[in-house]
């Protein structure tokens, strides 16, 4: 029956579901966010504009799209930015030390994934907090890129690898194209969106999210699961790492520096639960978008970097909080 109520409820069942969807907050907050950046400027009704934009964030979506699974699986990775830029660096090292674009290519992939199995093995093995290993990598990651390069930046690649985000897959009005890269990030949405809602993978790390105790002795090999999470997430950091460096025509140490906020807030207001258990790779995907025409929308409005950080810290605030009124309502009604 189309109109099912629940039982009890004179709420319609569809519309019980929309409201404790955990994809409703970003959803609304993408719309708040969109009618406020129309009001600022009229080049966020220009779709060329609105691509142009995204362009220059997709590398940093696509490692928190694995960032999703990580705390889904209740963890926590901060170093995502580093070894971005130390894979971009060790490639670009590399490069100018001789060897061919495509290979160095290859060992920027490599540095990424080597990254993700130390911090697995840390965390995954040894068992150190998560959230104390990649503060600490975080910085390790990064004083390697400033070891090799110090504060120089390194550039004139070849022509072939140069601005992959203008290769245009089909053109809309005179001047307005999707890139090849946003292509890339939404063929990635989609792939972990599937291994992280439509197959038993997934459903193992909502599991360990939800109680890795309970997990384990329901035969889940959960150092397997948090080992290949770190390594998927340092083989995808490494790849946009790459992908940046290739918009930015070079590469330097500080690279995506404190960008670290960024990704989490994306993940959190995504719906994905601090705590671990729950995760929303859909309501990602939305906060992805959110965020980046925020921080548009902030520079439009003459809004500078440390008031952005502000902005992005109530962000921050905010993904925690809301998920989390019901909980904090019922604690209070139970003293």
């Amino acid at each position: 029956m189309s109109k099912e109520k629940v039982k009890g409820q004179g709420m319609p069942l569809g519309l019980r579901k929309l409201i404790h969807s955990r994809e409703l907050v970003p959803f609304v907050l993408l719309i708040a966010v969109i009618i406020v950046c129309v009001s600022l400027s009229e080049s966020f009704r220009d779709m060329t504009y609105l691509m142009k934009t995204l362009s220059r964030y997709i590398e940093l979506a696509m490692a928190t799209l694995v960032l999703t699974m990580i705390v889904t699986a209740g963890m926590i990775d901060l170093s995502v930015p580093s070894v971005m830029c130390c894979s971009a660096t060790l490639a670009a090292v590399c490069f100018h030390h001789g060897v061919p674009m495509g290979v160095a290519i290859v060992i920027g992939l490599i540095v990424g994934m080597v990254c993700g199995i130390f911090n697995g093995i840390l965390i995954a093995h040894v068992g150190l907090p998560a959230m104390i290993v990649t503060i600490g990598t975080q910085n390790v990651f990064r004083g390697i890129a400033q070891i090799f390069i110090g504060d120089q930046s390194l550039g004139k690649f070849p022509d072939w690898f140069n601005s992959w985000e203008k290769i245009a897959l089909f053109r809309f009005g005179t001047t307005g194209y999707v890139g090849v890269t946003i292509l890339i990030f939404v063929l990635l949405a989609i792939f972990f969106y599937l291994l992280l809602h439509r197959t038993s993978y997934g459903r193992k790390v909502f599991a360990i999210g939800a109680n890795e105790r309970a997990a384990i002795y329901s035969g889940v090999n959960t150092k397997s699961i948090k080992m290949s999470l770190f390594v998927i997430s340092g083989f995808v950091s490494g790849f946009a790492g790459i992908l940046t460096m290739s918009r930015l025509l070079l590469v330097r140490y500080d690279m995506n520096q404190n960008t670290e906020v960024d990704t989490v807030v994306m993940v959190l207001l995504g719906g994905a639960d601090i705590n671990g258990g729950r995760g929303s790779m859909i309501g990602t995907f939305i906060a992805i978008i959110m965020v980046f025409l925020l921080k548009t929308g902030l520079i439009v409005a003459g809004v500078t970097a440390d008031q952005q950080m502000f902005v992005m810290g109530l962000l921050l605030l905010v993904s925690v909080i809301i998920p989390n009124i019901k909980t904090l309502i019922q604690a209070q009604k139970d003293k």
